[in-house]
């Protein structure tokens, strides 16, 4: 039975990149973090101050910063000023604790632990942050809505959807066009074709196709959208089909 015990290897110091786009895994936790000196938000690197100390600063590395509280920027052999960028080449090493609020997040700084470090010579390999991917786009809205009648022989068709598309899938992957089984039902050699553009709403999500005339009186107009279209985020939209019937006017 083996009687020596070893000590378990502590986790390596997270990244202020690390903290911030996964800051729950680290709220409350102690941490060491290295970053560059920014003083009072000097670089405009956030958008507000949590104005929980006299002497609150920012710590920056790359593209991510975090506030730090109650802790003085200063040392044995530095004092680095608050409001000039003097001092902004500066970098610091130091251990707190990792709190947020109002949309913000800060390190409650532990007395003695600030020290002057070494900018970075080479970049660590991080754990990824996995980011859940929000669900795939759809149709919430439409105008004719779906079996609607004696819709107006010069109608436009507005599809709203859920999410943020991509309007380069858009092309070859609509399709308009009347019903084939009515055609059959009057005798009609071909079915007509159904001609349109289409306009796309970014801000507003809103597909609209516009016809080049009027529909023709008492038919039945199917609109698709065909697989293809996918969302901003590769997420494909599922395919939809829109039925109405046209009035006599």
């Amino acid at each position: 039975m083996a009687s020596a015990v070893t000590a378990a290897t502590p986790p390596p110091a997270p990244s202020i990149r690390a903290i911030v786009l996964n800051p729950t895994r680290y709220i409350e936790q102690k941490v060491t973090v290295t970053g560059q000196f920014s003083g009072r938000n000097l670089m405009g690197d956030l958008p507000d101050a949590p104005g929980k100390s006299r002497y609150d600063f920012v710590l920056r590395a790359a593209d991510a910063a975090i506030w730090v509280i109650n802790m003085r920027p200063k040392g044995k052999e530095f004092d680095l000023a608050l409001d000039a960028r003097i001092d902004t080449n500066r970098w610091l090493t130091l251990r707190g604790t990792i709190q947020q609020g109002r949309g913000l997040q800060w390190i409650d700084a532990e007395a003695g632990s600030l020290a002057l470090a070494k900018p970075p010579t080479e970049t660590t390999a991080e754990e990824p942050i996995r980011v859940p991917a929000g669900p795939p786009p759809e149709v919430v809205f439409s105008a004719p809505t779906e079996d609607e009648t004696d819709v107006t022989t010069s109608t436009n068709v507005r599809i709203q959807f859920s999410r943020d598309l991509d309007p380069a899938t858009f092309k070859g992957h609509i399709r308009a066009s009347y019903l084939r089984a009515q055609s059959l039902e009057r005798g009609e050699p071909d079915t007509p074709g159904v001609e349109f553009t289409t306009q796309y709403n970014a801000p507003s999500r809103v597909l609209e196709l516009r016809f080049a005339k009027p529909l023709e009186r008492f038919r039945t107009v199917k609109v698709e959208l065909l697989e293809g279209i996918v969302g901003t985020d590769a997420q494909p939209l599922k395919p939809w089909t829109l039925t109405f019937a046209l009035g006599g006017s």
